[in-house]
């Protein structure tokens, strides 16, 4: 078995496996906090080494410091410091109990600092482990049993110039708005085992103040930038933190976070509440929703959900709130749904639906959202403001009622196709098909834009370098650069800009990132989108696909011709509406946070709220109450705050319940009348592909995942973790994202490759990838995590592998780490 867990790999919810410590430093380092690469040991290793001791910690110490290790182990060990680079280690206890917000552990277990070597590795582990059963930790339980739930993390070491701990809230005083810091020259360790005396700082409002010491560890700048971690360690994590930190070079790293025990009032949710049945935590929602969010949203997904599979396998989707996060439950179908959806089929209501879109529902949506994003909204009156956010509200609950029954037609015409594909000329179902009619929609205006004001500003050679030196400064100088690009750059912002990135309220719309949009248009330079070039390569890859197909066919009979031809045809008119609609979407939860904002911004002159984004931990009703009368929001501001942040430090198990005993074997559908035979094939096609298998790992440091789009590249990997990043992917990166929506589509011109982690052969990255023509691996599972930024990947979009370029990744066979 496998004994190690890469700390890239590492959230919260490992916790149980890793120990707190270990898995709040692999969460931190998710979320972009810096700090030092390492892997894991989890604590049933040691659990292995003691079967069979019982209770007697003396004997549980005899038998850490003398049974061998498993060799399997040590040749993990050797390969893991090996792919650290072969550095000085730290060898760090992580214990399942310790940092949590009872009781903090700390000083309670053993860390080794600067190990070389992968013997003087396995000589601090057995160290580390010891340390579980001492004197000193049985008497900090106070009677209570001990346990050899402890996990081991190892870390390179971080050569610091300085180091130490900070409160982001005073723990004698409860003061919030105080953030102290100690700081020492050198290694933290003495500072804390008491060896050194530090030099104490006090930072409130930005402003740092030496409170003791000779101010020789680290400067006035230094001592606000610990406390400015300080405090993004506790808006993630939810609660006051004490973190451990140190400088090297001039660069902070985090070491530790932990909350901070001594406090009291910091309001949680309580109980967490879980529903009969079996839920999954909805993977298109990474991270919990606030409660304005929630309000809105979650009525209306649990609502229209259920059409996703109404045409397929007849599944009702719902999803409820469990602990802050969204999970998904799906009721089987009944035998009667069958029937049902083969009437719908035969009536042709799938096409019907799409046919609609077109003739009825874009335009009218459009409009409507064209009209609502024109009033000024400053401008109205504080009832005309909750008549315009009720409006906006019911915009929202229509167009994704609509929305999700235009997702479930798609779904089994895609499906169809795939289906009678493989039925009649035994076309392979991960194969492409010979699918017309991809980079087309209102969706793809956005992009051809963007290539222009890529082509406008590449013909500028003033303008050209200015944006190559320095896009922030340039977005400030437009005008003054060049008149035309400025004006045609603002006509972008005001026709393609106003759509969130993705469905979440809090992001900032494109139009509110002018700056971002800039550095997007600064990475087109080189080679600015031609959107008819790349038509036309779209159309070469599937000129041959449609001549094979034709081959095929032509020893069919007539009937069966003419059957694949209409399902093609109907796909090829559904193509567009999978990111047209997502186009439309945005647009609307743009349309919902404006209008929030403008609430929030009156109810903070009005005195009832300290920041105009306080208004998203409220629900929507309140803040429209609150419109019209006088209550102070503030408190339940601080109560929404604190649930969302618990909910983003204590991610719930992937699902709750019992899960379903594995898929049902596939019925022989042969003597089934010929409309219910149709529809039970096509759902059982879109449960395979639903079900495929990820390609295992290679036996290298390399990924497995689904090969999505043919081919093979090479290219720096691009790690994009969401709009922020967009303008830093350059011509033939292969971007590497959690996932992809309509909005992502700006970043497909200029890729080499696509690496997901999430995903399937029907998602959208694995759909757009095909169109552009890039190789693409979907669900990788944490792809975003393991590989490196700006390093050379390989991705096999055919094998469905990814693997760092141009060398051997085989773990080299290491000396045994016996003593």
């Amino acid at each position: 078995m496998a004994h190690l867990i890469q700390l890239a790999r590492l959230r919260l919810d490992d916790t149980d496996r890793v120990g707190r410590k270990a898995a709040v430093l692999g969460a931190a380092r998710h979320a972009g906090f810096r700090v030092p690469d390492g892997f894991a040991v989890p604590w049933q290793v040691l659990a292995e080494v003691l079967d069979g001791v019982g209770d007697d910690p003396r004997a549980a110490v005899e038998r850490i410091r003398t049974a061998p290790l498993p060799s399997s182990l040590c040749a993990e060990l050797s390969a893991a410091l090996d792919a650290l680079g072969g550095v000085p280690v730290a060898v760090r206890s992580s214990g399942v109990e310790e940092d949590s917000a009872g009781r903090s552990f700390a000083g309670q277990y053993e860390s080794v600092l600067n190990v070389v070597g992968a013997k003087a590795v396995a000589k601090a582990l057995r160290h580390c482990w010891a340390s579980a059963f001492s004197d000193h930790l049985a008497a900090y339980r106070d009677g209570a049993e001990a346990s050899a739930r402890v996990g081991v993390l190892i870390q390179a070491m971080v050569p610091a110039t300085a180091a130490g701990a900070a409160f982001s809230t005073n723990p004698v005083t409860g003061d919030r708005d105080e953030t102290l810091v100690s700081a020492v020259t050198g290694l933290g360790d003495r500072l804390m085992a008491g060896e050194s005396v530090a030099d104490e700082w006090s930072v409130r409002d930005g402003a740092a103040r030496l409170v003791s010491g000779s101010g020789k560890a680290v400067t006035e700048a230094q001592a606000r930038e610990v406390a400015q971690l300080a405090d993004r360690a506790t808006e993630h994590f939810g609660t006051p933190q004490d973190v451990e930190w140190a400088f090297a070079d001039g660069t902070l790293w985090l070491l530790q976070a932990r909350p901070i025990t001594t406090l009291a009032g910091h309001p949680t949710p309580g109980t967490v509440e879980v529903p009969p049945g079996f839920h999954v935590r909805d993977p298109r929602s990474p991270a919990p929703r606030p409660r304005l969010e929630s309000s809105v949203y979650l009525p209306v997904l649990s609502s229209s959900a259920r059409h996703l599979f109404a045409f397929t396998t007849g599944a009702a989707l719902t999803a409820t709130d469990i602990g802050g996060w969204v999970y998904l439950n799906s009721e089987p179908a009944k035998a009667r749904n069958t029937h049902r959806i083969a009437e719908q089929v035969a009536d042709g209501v799938p096409l019907a639906l799409v046919k609609r879109w077109e003739s009825e529902w874009k335009p009218t949506y459009a409009a409507r959202i064209r009209n609502l994003r024109q009033r000024d909204l400053r401008g109205l009156h504080g009832p005309a403001l909750a008549a315009h956010a009720e409006e906006v509200s019911t915009l929202f609950t229509e167009f994704h009622d609509v929305y999700f029954r235009l997702a479930g037609a798609a779904m089994f015409l895609s499906a169809e196709l795939g289906m009678l594909a493989q039925r009649i000329v035994d076309w392979p179902p991960g194969d492409p098909l010979p699918v017309r009619g991809g980079l087309v929609g209102v969706h793809m205006g956005a992009v051809v834009a963007l290539g222009e004001l890529s082509r406008q500003a590449a013909a500028d050679p003033v303008l050209r370098a200015e944006l190559e030196r320095d896009t922030a400064g340039a977005r400030e100088h437009l005008h003054s650069l060049n008149p035309h690009f400025a004006e045609a750059f603002a006509s972008y912002l005001d026709e393609h800009g106003h759509r969130s990135p993705g469905f979440d309220l809090t992001e900032p719309t494109f139009a509110e990132r002018p700056a971002m949009v800039l550095a997007m248009v600064a990475a087109r330079l080189d080679q600015p989108f031609d959107f008819e070039d790349r038509r036309a390569a779209l159309a070469r890859r599937v000129r041959p696909l449609r001549a094979e197909l034709e081959r095929r066919l032509a020893s069919r009979s007539a009937t069966e011709q003419q059957t694949l031809a209409a399902a093609l045809a109907a796909v090829e008119l559904s193509t567009p509406i999978r990111d047209e609609k997502s186009h439309l979407a945005v647009s609307v939860w743009a349309l919902l946070r404006y209008a929030a904002l403008e609430i929030g911004a009156r109810l903070v002159a009005a005195g009832r709220m300290d920041r105009q984004e306080d208004v998203f931990h409220v629900s929507l009703d309140r803040a429209l109450d609150a419109l019209g009368n006088s209550a102070d929001l503030r408190q339940e501001v601080r109560l929404g705050r604190a649930q969302h942040h618990w909910a983003l430090a204590h991610p719930g198990p992937r699902f709750h319940g019992t899960p379903p005993a594995g898929p049902a074997p596939e019925p022989d559908t042969t003597e089934l009348p010929a409309d219910i035979r149709h529809v039970t094939d096509v759902a059982m096609w879109v449960a395979r592909q639903m079900q495929a298998t990820p390609q295992e790992a290679p036996q290298t440091d390399g990924l497995g995942g689904l090969g999505a789009s043919a081919g093979r590249t090479v290219g720096p990997a691009r790690i994009v973790r969401g709009p922020r990043d967009f303008g830093r992917v350059r011509k033939g990166d292969v971007l590497v994202c959690q996932d992809t929506t309509a909005q992502w589509a700006v970043l497909f011109p200029n890729l080499g490759g696509l690496v997901t982690d999430n995903g399937s052969l029907l998602s959208h990255p694995a759909i757009l990838a095909r169109e552009y023509g890039i190789p693409a691996v979907v669900a990788t599972g944490d792809a975003t995590t393991v590989l490196p930024d700006g390093g050379l990947i390989e991705v096999d979009g055919t094998a469905g592998t990814v693997r760092p370029a141009g060398t051997s990744l085989a773990a080299r066979r290491a000396e045994q780490c016996q003593d």
